[in-house]
């Protein structure tokens, strides 16, 4: 029988300095109350102090939930994550006041991490990463100034006459995972979880470095309850388990629990909530026109989570397979605090599987959000003003997509007008995309080119296409002017050749005109 211990306990598991392995994407997946108690017990004793912690994803609800627990001077030394600002307030400013030595990964990078920790592998080995922030030519990853006062964390190292990024790895003293259930014997289900977020690898890591694992559940069962295909983590590699509060474990950062997640039942598609019209759906649908049938595609936050919306409503998603970078494939994606998850999923696969998949080249389209371009096709899509925002899959579908929509609104804190098949200016925004000099490098416009990538960038009234002599715009909205509205809200002036205007009907409160593009050669 493994050791049941109460949650309470747990600081007394974890010592001063420990490195800790935590997964977790918005709430799921994650041992919140475990993080809690940590953080209850530093805040009333000032232990444990100094810890290292590396985190797979965005784990939290871009305010005060999650890994934004951990965020405290003197609790946290170091973090190294998939991503930053999901991790909440805490997190970025942690960051952006120099507070903790704090790196940003590739998720693709953090989510296979803990398979080459437990097989006591040198590193993780790969591409992603190259020409960009993550490159120790730039900045190595490291997001703040303390970081990059410290250690190296990313290596250049030479295989075969080409280069690659070896990613540091850590050896792990403690291991925080969730399952939905465990048995007397320590066996774990997650049969109510959104996603599989590694939690075998993650706690065959510890094990490897002599660590422990403690696991949250919901509760526990007896012995031989759980069928032995439904085990995720069989209970040799468990050492303690705890029973969470049910505030404490939700299958999502917005969702308590959502049997369609889960896979446990299906619903009917029109019952879920669509976009209205507004300037980040003509983004969706513009950047879906350039969908083909048949594609493998994958939408990131923000402005690329309305695309599922818009082939929902389209009546297109059985044309194409939308797929989540945690692991889900088909349906519908889930948008803002369900990210990661699907509506009707036809299967849910680990998400290291997945990143090796997108890694591979995969994917036919990725679409994007960003927040700054340069001249020639830089993005920053981790870095604003100064705080750490972080990467999470960014770059693994950039890198394995063949084609890409970067998406952004032109200019930030704009008002527009849409209906009847045009677009407005009613006041002009203030933040400036399109500059000459980009905060943070995430993507390599140029290596890009050299990949024979297709690259788009699409607003709400501009559409460009990334050449090797530059940025071409190649589409403006009905309604906007050339000169005032697009050319004059730039740091440097785009390619003009061949200007057509943004197809009206996407302007419209009812479009229903994507099955037939996605059935030509519309790009």
């Amino acid at each position: 029988m493994k050791k049941i211990i109460k949650s309470s306990e747990i600081h007394n598991y974890i010592k001063d300095g420990d490195t800790l392995f935590i997964t977790g994407i918005t709430l799921g997946g994650y041992a919140d109350e475990a993080v809690k108690e940590i953080e209850k017990s530093f805040l009333e004793t000032g232990h444990p102090r100094d810890l290292t912690a590396y985190w797979t994803s965005s784990i939290g609800d871009r305010n005060e939930a999650g890994m934004a627990h951990i965020a405290h001077e003197g609790l946290l030394k170091r973090g190294i994550g998939g991503h930053l600002n999901g991790c909440g307030l805490n997190m970025r400013h942690l960051t952006g006041k120099n507070k903790s030595e704090i790196f940003n990964f590739p998720q693709g990078v953090t989510s296979t991490m803990s398979r080459y920790i437990a097989a006591k592998k040198p590193g993780v080995i790969t591409k992603i990463g190259l020409g960009t922030m993550m490159d120790p030519r730039y900045e190595g990853a490291a997001m703040n100034q303390k970081a990059r006062d410290t250690e190296p964390q990313v290596e250049i190292i030479n295989i075969h006459d080409e280069e690659w990024l070896l990613y540091k790895i850590p050896k792990v003293d403690v291991t925080l995972i969730r399952g939905s259930v465990a048995d007397e014997n320590g066996n774990v289900s997650i049969y109510r979880e959104g996603y599989k977020l590694g939690q075998i690898s993650a706690a065959e890591a510890a094990k490897a470095c002599g660590g422990i694992v403690i696991v949250q559940v919901e509760r526990i069962v007896k012995a031989g309850s759980i069928p032995p295909k439904e085990v995720a983590v069989p209970g040799i590699m468990v050492d303690y388990v705890f029973c969470a509060k049910p505030e404490n474990h939700w299958q999502t950062a917005k969702s308590y629990y959502n049997p369609s997640f889960s896979g446990e039942l299906r619903v009917p598609m029109d019952s879920v909530e669509t976009e209205s019209l507004s300037a980040r759906k003509v983004i969706a649908r513009r950047a879906a026109m350039l969908m083909r049938r048949g594609d493998i595609c994958n939408l990131g936050v923000g402005i690329p989570e309305a695309v599922s919306s818009v082939a929902a409503e389209e009546e297109v998603l059985d044309q194409i397979t939308l797929t989540t970078e945690a692991g889900n494939i088909g349906g519908m994606p889930a948008n803002k605090h369900d990210f990661g998850c699907c509506w009707n999923p036809e299967a849910t696969i680990d998400m290291a599987d997945n990143f090796d998949f997108y890694d591979g080249g995969c994917l036919d389209f990725g679409c994007l959000g960003i927040l700054q371009v340069d001249p020639t096709g830089n993005v920053n899509a981790s870095k604003l003003n100064g705080e750490g925002i972080g990467v999470g899959g960014f770059m693994d579908v950039a890198a394995g997509s063949k084609t890409i929509a970067f998406t952004t609104i032109f200019v930030g804190r704009v008002d527009v007008e849409i209906g009847n098949g045009q677009l407005k200016i009613l006041n002009e925004g203030n933040v400036r995309k399109f500059v000459n000099s980009i905060e943070q490098v995430s993507f390599n416009g140029q290596l890009a080119l050299k990949d024979y990538k297709n690259v788009y960038y699409i607003t709400e009234r501009a559409v460009f296409k990334l050449t090797h002599d530059g940025l071409e715009l190649i589409e403006i909205a009905p309604g906007v002017d050339l000169q005032k509205d697009i050319l004059d809200q730039m740091d440097y002036k785009p390619i003009i050749k061949d200007l057509r205007l943004m197809p009206a009907e996407i302007f419209n409160d009812k479009w229903g005109g994507l099955s037939e593009i996605m059935n030509s050669d519309y790009k």
